[in-house]
């Protein structure tokens, strides 16, 4: 008790003598909030912060930072990423790796007269039932040559010169995903994703695009020589009863298709050890346009959202 005490008390040090003075924050224009005393000011962001677990009342987490300098710093020490909390806050959370301890449960909703498709995280275990959280928007644009899914941080807004642009996933009828930026080493015990140390702006994040097979396929194959980490289907099992072979997505889904998946990390070398077992990512049918998609560590969720939005496509993107 005593050494978290002092530990406690040496981050609120910290964070006193880094904060500007009051002076300095009503020159740039801060307001009478950020004069209160950090010791009272850190004790009540984080009580609000433990409090509001779960969206919607998450928000008031994030009208915390909104206020001044002050709580914005303050909450930024508070709030932990999403592989220690297993909770998304700002929007620079999609670009974070997933939780570590258990998969975080999405759902995606298909517009078939606009080609758009939304992605929500869900609130409740029924994907039928659940509002969600909205998170990425991505809408599907045919050329010629190509096909692109434009992905965007709202939902009716998909022009590329915003800052609300996430985004791009392109390819021909079959797309792949390059995971060359997440190391194979990651899944293994005490690996630690490089990504989770990048500094992104929460509101003008660095655009990704994803290749497609075609041009990727012989850079994967040396990626994952070099070290990258390559997700591959989950073996299916064979069912005596049914007589067939099927995958256990534990309720979370409940309609036969052929886009439904599990990846799970493939073997560097040698034989798969247990982390190699641990589903990364599922994705699986509920309704007519309905789909559920579950991730985890180390993939973030718009690496995920990326790689359910190639399933679309007229050929099965996962092999």
């Amino acid at each position: 008790m005593a050494i978290k005490c002092i530990a406690r008390l040496r981050s609120r040090r910290v964070v006193q003598d880094q904060l500007q003075t009051p002076n300095e924050v009503e020159a740039e224009g801060g307001c009478c909030w950020a004069n209160l005393p950090q010791e009272l000011l850190w004790e009540v962001l984080l009580r609000i912060e433990e409090s509001e677990s779960i969206w919607p009342q998450r928000k008031y987490v994030v009208a915390c930072a909104g206020v001044c300098r002050c709580w914005r710093f303050i909450i930024q020490q508070i709030v932990k990423l999403p592989q220690l909390s297993g909770k998304l806050t700002f929007p620079i959370s999609v670009k974070q790796p997933g939780p570590k301890d258990s998969l975080l449960q999405c759902f995606i909703k298909r517009n078939r007269s606009t080609q758009t498709y939304y992605l929500y995280l869900g609130l409740t275990n029924s994907a039928l039932s659940d509002g969600g959280k909205f998170l990425l928007a991505a809408r599907k644009c045919r050329r010629p040559t190509c096909t692109d899914y434009i992905i965007s941080l709202l939902a009716e807004d998909f022009s590329k010169g915003t800052n609300t642009y996430a985004g791009r996933l392109r390819g021909p009828r079959r797309m792949q995903c390059n995971m060359n930026t997440i190391p194979a080493t990651s899944i293994a015990p005490g690996g630690l994703d490089p990504t989770t140390q990048a500094e992104l702006n929460p509101y003008q994040s660095t655009p990704t695009s994803f290749l497609s097979k075609s041009a990727s396929m012989e850079n994967s194959v040396s990626d994952q020589k070099n070290g990258g980490l390559v997700l591959i289907n989950k073996a299916p099992r064979w069912h005596e009863q049914l007589q067939c072979w099927c995958l256990n997505f534990h309720g979370r889904v409940t309609i036969a298709s052929v886009k439904n998946f599990q990846l799970v990390a493939s073997p560097e070398k040698g034989p798969a050890g247990p982390e190699h077992e641990k589903i990364i990512l599922q994705f699986g049918k509920v309704g007519k346009d309905l789909f559920t998609m579950d991730y985890r560590y180390p993939i973030s969720v718009f690496q995920a959202f990326a790689i359910c939005l190639s399933s679309f496509e007229t050929r099965i993107a996962c092999e």
